[in-house]
């Protein structure tokens, strides 16, 4: 499984950064074959605020710039998480509100203790048409320094360009080998950035706040029980519409409107193990996401209970192994509003068209056999996925199944050394559609055609390489190259073609405009590329240089807008990121980031290479010492630079007229433990 993981745990035994490493979790009922394990400790030293700025270095990673922080998102392999199975602590996460963030948390880094992104295809994953994101938050016991039970952190920061305060308290408790309880409180104020020429970009202030409590139970005559609660919310003056005020160098002041999204995770995880026959898991999850519009005086929510239940079976012998997870998956889901009515508009033969708001219903209900079989230096994959799906919408309700298989082969080619390949399909029926466009129909539309289910077929090949003692008693390098290549098919897509008072016609519900109909798009949606990256540790340093290019066929004629486009894909990508750093002296820690990105001209989009400096320390006085002190420079040239993956305000191929990103910051902080 080709997977990029961000752990607590770099390489084993490794100690790049000189800092404490916790315990790595293992994912039952799954064999990793190609991961990058990097430190969270390593993010807190580069001072990353968000979910986003944590993933930012990763090659094979883009995200989206510019505006709001809820306008942000994360492309994997030129693919947009809108088709990724997102879920923290095994709860369900990911849901486009309008063009504003649902699909990503803005969850605070620190209280993370694994964030996994796989693009191997896994048939006890739902809906992971593009691949998982993985998140897991940290258990009180992850917090245990030697012989102490109870404890926590307060933290405090400072960042320049935004004028931001951060602030961040944690405590924990350890009741016996059994018990522990966490509570995290953190928050962040953020007044609008600068760009690198200086230029103030309205509409980006943000208050964002995230609350973790989680009580776990661990090893009970074979039981082990997570209940977890976690709540983000983010809010500002930002423009509802245009993305999100990612778009558009200049902002009317007038068109902000004081926006807050809250989503809400409730979660209860269980496990019951008794040798290698009875291994059962089960999810029981809640996520809600109340957006709301507070100068509009409209709500709108978004509710997603579920339930999956798998059990693992161990199967040796003499000369084989196997692993084998069979189980099931449902899930209910419902979106409403407390704004009924809509308005009034044109349609294409003059007629005037009213619109409302109506609920939004779906069900699925899926069975799923996900097993690895180990013959000597061969491991077989093999799994198979049937859904059933139910959506219901105010143009009426469908219905699809489908039936994914996968298949993949990993060959120890030596102690050094092996090769792989993986291939699968996935599938799912709420599609890209952000839930506010979907509830908001033209009043007497029904469907113009059956809609199915939408679809992917992804395929990877790659080989990797580990050699310790390459030039010295206490190093290790390691490589790794990979071909992938993922398609979507069916990808359902928004309709419009109605005019409003103002005279702007959609095309497919941009604009607040009601939809008259939903279907299936014809094309396929492809992106393809290859991954290089080698990375060599030795005492207390350690570098890592990768590279990533990716061909996308973004522009697909049936959706008739980029905004569309842009919750399925990103642009074709070249892009290279070195990463370097050491423990200077003891207590001192120096990190360095180069990410430079090729220019783009194309029919789809022209736009210039850029390069981007970042640098971050850590120092603590003794290793005993309740203080750590950080400090980072992000941009440290202060470039004028935006990702391709950020919208532009006219022709979304010729303009010039998109945010740029923030220019240098500086950023301090310290974290006090008692």
């Amino acid at each position: 499984m080709a997977s990029i993981v961000v752990s607590a745990q770099v390489f084993a035994d490794q100690q790049a950064t000189g800092s404490t490493k916790l315990e790595k979790i293992v994912v039952s009922g799954t064999k990793e074959t190609n991961s990058l394990e990097l430190d969270l400790d390593q993010k807190e030293l580069q001072q990353a605020n968000s979910l986003f700025e944590t993933l930012k270095n990763e090659s094979s990673i883009d995200i989206a710039g510019g505006g709001a922080s809820n306008a942000k998102r994360i492309y994997v392999r030129g693919v947009e998480s809108s088709t990724l199975n997102i879920s923290l602590d095994g709860s369900t996460q990911g849901k486009n509100i309008f063009q504003h963030r649902g699909n990503e948390l803005g969850i605070n880094p620190d209280i993370l203790k694994v964030v996994d992104v796989q693009t191997a295809p896994d048939a006890s994953k739902s809906a992971a048409l593009g691949g998982v994101l993985f998140m897991v938050t940290k258990d009180a016991k992850d917090f245990v320094v030697g012989n102490k039970t109870g404890g926590g952190s307060i933290k405090a920061g400072y960042n320049s360009n935004t004028q931001s305060n951060l602030g961040n308290l944690t405590a924990y408790k350890v009741f016996n080998k059994h018990f522990g309880l966490v509570a995290s409180a953190s928050g962040v104020n953020s007044e609008n950035y600068e760009d690198g020429k200086g230029q103030e970009m309205l509409g980006t202030a943000y208050e964002d706040r995230n609350y973790l409590l989680k009580f776990n139970v661990d090893d009970i005559n074979g039981h082990s029980l997570a209940i977890s609660l976690n709540q983000n919310s983010n809010a500002g003056d930002m423009q509802w519409g245009r993305t999100g005020s990612d778009k558009g160098l200049n902002v009317d002041p007038e068109s902000l409107e004081e926006i807050s999204s809250t989503t809400t995770t409730y979660g209860l995880q269980h496990n019951y193990s008794q040798g290698q026959l009875l291994n059962l898991d089960t999810d029981l999850y809640l996520t809600s996401i109340l957006v709301d519009r507070v100068d509009a005086e409209n709500e709108y929510q978004n509710d997603n209970i579920g339930l999956k239940v798998q059990n693992n079976f161990y199967f040796d012998s003499y000369s084989t192994k196997s692993d084998l997870t069979v189980g099931f998956q449902i899930a209910d889901e419902e979106s409403t509003s407390d704004q009924v009515t809509g308005a009034t508009y044109t349609d294409t033969n003059g007629n005037n068209v009213t619109s409302g708001y109506a609920e939004i219903t779906s069900d699925s209900k899926a069975l799923f056999v996900q097993g690895v079989t180990t013959i000597r230096d061969l491991d077989i994959r093999y799994g198979v996925r049937w859904d059933d799906y139910n959506l219901e919408t105010g143009l009426g309700k469908e219905s699809d199944s489908t039936l994914s298989p996968n298949m993949g082969l990993k060959y120890q080619l030596n102690e050094q050394s092996n090769i792989y390949a993986n291939y699968g399909k996935a599938s799912r029926m709420t599609g890209t559609i952000p839930f506010t466009w979907m509830m908001h129909i033209a009043d007497g539309y029904r469907y113009s055609s059956d809609l199915k289910a939408e679809k992917s077929t992804r395929s990877e090949v790659g080989y990797n390489f580990t050699q310790d003692s390459l030039f010295n008693a206490k190093d290790t390098f390691k490589f790794g190259a990979s071909l992938f290549r993922t398609e979507i098919d069916d990808l359902i897509l928004s309709k419009s073609g109605l005019t409003n008072a103002g005279g702007k016609t959609s095309v497919a519900g941009e604009a607040g405009i009601a939809l008259t109909d939903m279907v299936n798009s014809d094309e396929t949606h492809t992106s393809k590329g290859f991954e290089l990256k080698g990375s060599y540790f030795i005492n207390d340093f350690f570098a890592s240089l990768s590279y990533t290019q990716i061909d996308t066929n973004t522009t697909i004629e049936s959706a008739g807008e980029p905004l569309t486009i842009r919750r399925v894909a990103g642009f074709d990508s070249k892009k290279v990121v070195l990463n370097t750093g050491m423990e200077i002296f003891n207590g001192l820690t120096l990190d360095y980031t180069l990410t430079a990105v090729a220019s783009i001209d194309n029919e789809q989009l022209k736009r210039g290479s850029y390069v981007v400096h970042d640098i971050s320390t850590k120092y603590k006085t003794s290793s005993k010492s309740p203080f750590t002190f950080y400090a980072a420079i992000h941009n440290l040239a202060d470039n004028y630079y935006a990702p391709h993956t950020t919208l532009v305000a006219g022709s979304f191929q010729t303009s010039d007229d998109y945010r740029r990103e923030i220019g240098r910051d500086i950023r301090v902080s310290a974290k006090y433990e008692f």
